[in-house]
């Protein structure tokens, strides 16, 4: 039977569980005892440390991103791993804060000979592990990779379509979050659904503007990792992202939160990145002043009041 790997035990993993074909799955987790009620499956092997992860070929990231860089150190146990062709699949969404560099660079720096593939889409963990029907983008270079990937889901609820960017998919995923605490923030404000559709809209043209900048295609964020991910992650408060930024509004106060959201995590590195490639993000930058405790009626005065310009 062959061997497939989770790094992570959060929802995505859980998830990622009931789509996978029945296989032996290896799961990495930080407290067995903490999550063995969750993964029931006889086919599914918990696992604390890195040696038996490293055994498997093919190994699915589904950690935040910021831990993305540490846990694949840690993988890397030896010169010998290093040069082993390991198929990773990342479901981590966003931006590496240090480095400003994309999970699938961070993943390139630490295995260079890894085949990298990228798995993104309009998903809520929480109906995919109630099999609910859902569709995902799976984005690689190598077209042989695709398929052994895709052979690998369970296809009559969770359909995957191709694409070979895996730039475009991943900055969509990562900004999506930053749109999603803008309108969640707009709707904790009352503002209306006129100005969350604007939000939406004026959102996917900033993604769209930093993502051709990076490389992408203009076409990947028309699909389901782009748009649909972004209309999905908007549009309800199932979203951690638009909760945050409903709850931020409604406490005008930073809300507590023990859940690392990748939307916070990526902001900063999203605007700096906006920064450096000389790309105007003025919603993204209004997500960031707003949690860095701007006052909120002045940001969105100023975000209302730019200079009159063509839709792009």
């Amino acid at each position: 039977m062959k061997s497939v790997s989770i790094l992570g035990s959060g929802s995505w993993a859980l998830a990622l569980s009931k789509i996978l074909k029945p296989t032996k799955l290896i799961v990495k987790c930080r407290n067995i005892e903490k999550v063995k009620t969750k993964f029931k499956s006889h086919h599914i092997l918990l696992t604390d440390n890195f040696e038996k992860i490293i055994q498997t070929k093919t190994i699915f990231i589904a950690i935040p991103s910021q831990s993305v860089r540490q846990n694949l150190l840690d993988l890397r146990l030896s010169e010998k791993s290093k040069k082993e062709k390991k198929i990773f699949i990342i479901c981590s969404k966003g931006v590496e804060r240090k480095t400003l560099k994309l999970m699938s660079e961070v993943v390139s720096e630490i295995f260079p000979n890894s085949m990298i593939s990228v798995l993104s889409g309009p998903n809520f963990s929480s109906e995919l592990i109630k099999k609910k029907p859902s569709a995902s983008v799976l984005s690689s270079k190598n077209r042989s990779v695709l398929k052994e990937i895709s052979d690998l889901i369970i296809q009559e609820k969770f359909r995957t379509y191709f694409n070979n960017d895996i730039i475009g998919t991943q900055i969509g995923g990562a900004m999506k979050n930053i749109i999603a605490i803008a309108c969640g923030y707009i709707a904790g404000c009352g503002l209306g659904e006129n100005a969350k559709a604007a939000i939406i809209t004026r959102g996917l043209s900033e993604i769209i503007d930093l993502g051709i900048k990076m490389g992408a295609k203009r076409n990947t964020f028309y699909g389901l990792s782009g748009i649909g991910d972004l209309t999905l992650s908007c549009s309800s408060l199932k979203s951690r992202n638009a909760k945050f930024g409903y709850n931020l509004a409604k406490s005008k106060d930073h809300p507590h939160t023990n859940i690392l959201l990748e939307g916070i995590e990526s902001c900063e590195s999203i605007c700096a990145l906006g920064e450096k490639l000389n790309v105007d993000l003025p919603i993204s930058k209004s997500v960031k002043s707003i949690i860095n405790g701007g006052n909120a009626n002045k940001i969105i005065c100023e975000l209302l009041s730019r200079p009159l310009q063509f839709e792009k």
